[in-house]
């Protein structure tokens, strides 16, 4: 089994250093990436653990799908996003795609803070976050919803909104989770 696991790093990092590097310069994930590596996780799991080998990488395979549809459904990230997590999953199995999504989870601000920095656009993400934080929080103080339209007024819509490339934060994810025990113990 240590060949394996051995033979799913490897695999899995040149997937995701493919993925990261594309989706930063492209902005996107493409099919030709994920979709074989979809298909290498299930066969190599499979290959050398049978049946349960199989349900280990499908199971990896729906938690990532099921993990992230609801955010796709609410349009705050891409298809690509879900189904590069997918691919991960055929190689983590479903533990392991929890574990990855976590530490994406904890990347992801760092990363979009450095792309907000480099693309200059603290003030408008600042004004953004808050009018959206205030509007919340105006459900529970109305008052609040009134410092919420304040912010609103004070908005340029014509200036574009800092993106992040999620699949940089998914890569760090996997990588880390991959070569370290950080959040191991959780799961």
């Amino acid at each position: 089994m240590l060949w394996l696991n051995n033979s799913s790093a490897v695999i899995l990092t040149a997937l995701v250093v493919a993925v990261a590097i594309f989706d930063l310069r492209q902005r996107r994930i493409p099919n030709f990436l994920v979709f074989p590596a979809i298909l290498i996780g299930l066969i190599l799991h499979s290959a050398f653990g049978g049946l349960g080998g199989f349900l280990f990488a499908l199971k990896g395979i729906g938690l990532g799908f099921g993990l992230l549809l609801i955010p796709y459904l609410m349009k705050s990230m891409k298809a690509g996003d879900v189904k590069f997590v997918m691919a991960i999953g055929a190689f983590t199995g479903a533990t392991g795609i929890v574990r990855v999504m976590l530490i994406t989870f904890l990347c992801y601000p760092l990363l979009a803070a450095v792309v907000v920095v480099r693309e200059r656009k603290l003030r408008v993400t600042g004004l953004r976050f808050r009018r959206i934080l205030f509007n919340f929080l105006g459900f529970f103080l109305p008052g609040l919803k009134l410092y919420a339209l304040r912010l609103e007024s004070q908005d340029d819509e014509t200036v574009a909104s800092a993106t992040t490339p999620f699949g940089v934060a998914i890569a760090a994810g996997t990588l880390i989770s991959t070569y370290t025990g950080f959040l191991k113990s959780l799961l």
